[in-house]
C-alpha cells in the first residue's frame, strides 16, 4: 500500500525502467555508474531512488497514477524534492510513462518513451498537466545502440531536426544502452560503462567478481569472423608494466542482433589515463620526455619477443603523479590488437570523443614520437587543436582535416620528433629511443 509504503524486499537496477536484464547484485551497486534501489511490496514495485556516481538524484514511486495518498507517503519520506511516479500498470521493457512532479505533487510533465531492443530512444513524447501534447521526439538509431539523429516537433509548428544526442537524454530510463550489461563470455566480465564506440568496435568499462573480490576492468570489443592467429603473440604478452589480461571471448548480449564481437578484458591499471592527464594540462617538456622513456622500455622489452607493442596512444597508457611530473603505473596494450581484428581495421569512433583512433599505428616508434608531441604541445602532429575535441555544434566528423601541425616545444625535442613522424621513411625504434635519451631539455 502506498499510505504505509510497507516493503518486502529491496532490489536493485541499473535503470528505472526495472527491465528484467537490468537487476544487479546489491554488492555490485558501487561500482555501477547509476542504478536504483527499489524497495518491493510482494512482487510489485513501489519506491526507489536513482542515484548516478556524478551525484544526480531522482525520486521514483511505481503507481497507475498520481494520487493524495502517494503524495503524502512521498512528502512523508522525502519531504518538498520532486519526483517521478513511473505508471506500474503499462511498465514494459520497451515502454515507459513518468510523471513529472514538483514537490508538492503537481504534475508538471507526461512523458511517454518507446525504446528500441538496445534500449534506445525511438520516440519521446511530452504533454503537460493536462494531457495536451507539448513536444514529440524523434530519434534515430543504428542497430548497436548508438543515436544518430534526432526530429523534434513542437505543438502547431513543423518539424525541425536536431543535432544527434551524444548523450542519453534520459538516464534515469536507460541504464544499459548496448553494450551495457553483456558479458565477456557467458559467466565473465560484465561490462557497465561505455568509453568509445562505433557500430563495429568499442572500449568498456567492466566489473567482475574473484574469490568474492569485485574488480574493475577494460574491454575491448570488434566485430570479427574469429581470432587471427598473427595476434596471439601480443594478447599473451605479459609484463609489471603490462595491464594484466582477465578474459577473452565473445561478446554476450541478446541485444546483438547476430553480431559476432570478439572481446578482451584487461585489469583496469591503477592511476589515470594519459589522455585525461593531458586534458586537463600538458606536461613540462622533462616529464613528458621521461615518461616517453619509460613507456619505450616496456616497448623494447614485447620487441625483444618479436612483436610490436601496438599500445603507444594517450587512452592506454596509465600514471600517477609522481615527482611533479608523472611515472608509469601499467598500459592495457591488447586493445589495439582486438581492433584490428575488425575487417576494416580500426574506424573512427563516436561523438564526443571520437579522435582518440587518431593515434592508432602498428608501429611503436611513430606511436612513441606521437604521444611524446602530444604530451607536450597538447595537441596532434596533424589535427589542429580546435578539431581534436567534438563540439556539439559539427554535424559531421573530421577526421579528414589532416595537416602538418607546428612544433611548439622545445627544439631540440622538435627535430627528433620531426624525423620520426615527417621524415619519410620510419625512424627504427632503437634509434629514435637512443636520440631521445641523448637530448636535454
Amino acid at each position: 500500500m502506498i499510505e504505509s509504503a510497507s516493503t518486502s524486499a529491496v532490489r536493485f537496477f541499473t535503470s528505472a525502467a526495472l527491465r528484467k536484464r537490468e537487476e544487479v547484485p546489491g554488492e555490485a551497486v558501487d561500482w555501477l555508474p547509476r542504478s536504483i534501489t527499489v524497495e518491493y511490496d510482494g512482487d510489485q514495485p513501489v519506491t526507489g531512488v536513482w542515484r548516478s556516481r556524478r551525484g544526480a538524484r531522482r525520486v521514483c514511486w511505481y503507481a497507475e497514477q498520481v494520487t493524495p495518498a502517494l503524495i503524502a507517503a512521498h512528502q512523508e519520506r522525502y519531504g518538498d524534492e520532486p519526483f517521478w511516479v513511473i505508471d506500474r500498470s503499462a511498465l514494459r521493457d520497451r515502454r515507459v510513462t513518468t510523471y513529472e512532479c514538483d514537490g508538492t505533487g503537481r504534475v508538471q510533465a507526461v512523458r511517454t518513451w518507446v525504446f528500441d531492443e538496445a534500449q534506445m530512444p525511438l520516440t519521446e513524447e511530452e504533454r503537460d498537466g493536462r494531457g495536451r501534447l507539448v513536444v514529440s521526439r524523434t530519434y534515430e538509431c543504428v542497430d548497436l545502440g548508438v543515436a544518430v539523429g534526432k526530429r523534434e516537433q513542437r505543438a502547431g509548428a513543423a518539424p525541425v531536426d536536431l543535432p544527434r544526442p551524444h548523450r542519453f537524454p534520459a538516464p534515469e530510463l536507460a541504464g544499459e544502452p548496448f553494450p551495457c550489461g553483456g558479458t565477456i563470455g557467458a559467466d565473465g566480465p560484465r561490462i557497465i560503462e561505455t568509453l568509445v564506440q562505433n557500430q563495429w568496435q568499442g572500449r568498456f568499462v567492466t566489473i567482475d567478481r574473484e574469490s568474492g573480490v569485485w574488480r574493475r576492468g577494460l574491454a575491448t570489443t570488434a566485430t570479427s569472423k574469429g581470432w587471427k592467429p598473427e595476434i596471439r603473440p601480443i594478447l599473451d604478452f605479459a609484463d609489471p608494466q603490462i595491464a594484466p589480461r582477465i578474459r577473452q571471448g565473445e561478446l554476450l548480449d541478446y541485444r546483438y542482433n547476430g553480431y559476432a564481437a570478439l572481446g578482451v578484458v584487461e585489469a583496469m591499471p591503477e592511476g589515470r589515463d594519459l589522455d585525461t592527464v593531458v586534458e586537463a594540462g600538458t606536461l613540462a617538456p622533462r616529464a613528458a620526455l621521461a615518461l616517453a622513456l619509460e613507456v619505450a622500455a616496456v616497448a623494447g622489452r614485447a620487441h625483444v619477443r618479436g612483436h610490436q607493442l601496438g599500445g603507444i596512444r594517450p587512452e592506454l597508457i596509465y600514471v600517477r603523479e609522481a615527482d611533479g611530473g608523472v611515472a608509469l603505473t601499467q598500459i592495457a596494450h591488447r586493445g589495439p590488437a582486438v581492433l584490428s581484428q575488425y575487417y576494416g581495421g580500426e574506424a573512427i569512433l563516436f561523438p564526443p570523443r571520437p579522435f582518440i583512433a587518431e593515434f592508432a599505428t602498428t608501429d611503436d616508434a611513430t606511436g612513441l614520437a606521437m604521444t611524446l608531441w602530444y604530451m607536450i604541445t597538447g595537441g596532434h602532429p596533424w589535427i589542429a587543436p580546435q578539431n581534436l575535441r567534438w563540439d556539439d555544434s559539427w554535424r559531421e566528423f573530421r577526421q579528414g582535416i589532416r595537416t602538418r601541425q607546428p612544433w611548439t616545444g622545445p627544439a631540440s625535442l622538435g627535430n627528433i620528433l620531426e624525423a620520426a613522424l615527417f621524415g619519410g621513411a620510419p625512424l627504427p625504434f632503437d634509434v629514435l629511443v637512443a636520440t631521445l635519451r641523448a637530448v636535454t631539455v
